[in-house]
């Protein structure tokens, strides 16, 4: 007998990616503080724009995953503020991440979809992670 399929089932926020993965990409690399900040232990200016922007993005979707935040979006001001990239670096690797479909746009901003994060970890792993 098949096991009966609900609506439910159909739901991508049901975290279908390893977070175990993700947390071994981000470890070393970013610490969150009491307040749910993603903080940076390496200089971020001294990473490529690319892998600072998706490190970032990572964090923000670990601090949703585990309700820590209420959304995971990120925007060009926050990664200019936050990661310390001139904005004209983070408009110009934003797009090419939406064009790689690294970044969906959500809202006022952009996140990672659930189903890329293997592609994105892959990608840092690849680009020297």
């Amino acid at each position: 007998m098949k096991d009966r399929i609900t609506i439910d089932d159909l739901y991508s926020d049901a975290g279908s990616y390893d977070e175990e993965a993700v947390l071994l990409t981000l470890r070393d690399k970013i610490i969150f503080s009491q307040e749910h900040e993603i903080l940076f232990v390496i200089d971020p200016t001294n990473l490529k724009a690319r892998k600072a922007i998706l490190l970032y993005a990572l964090a923000k979707k670990m601090l949703k995953a585990n309700q820590k935040i209420d959304d995971e979006i990120i925007t060009n001001a926050e990664i200019t503020d936050k990661v310390k990239l001139k904005d004209n670096t983070v408009r110009g690797t934003i797009k090419r991440l939406r064009d790689q479909k690294f970044l969906v746009r959500s809202g006022s901003g952009y996140e990672i979809p659930v189903f890329k994060v293997e592609d994105v970890l892959d990608s840092l792993r690849v680009n020297g992670d």
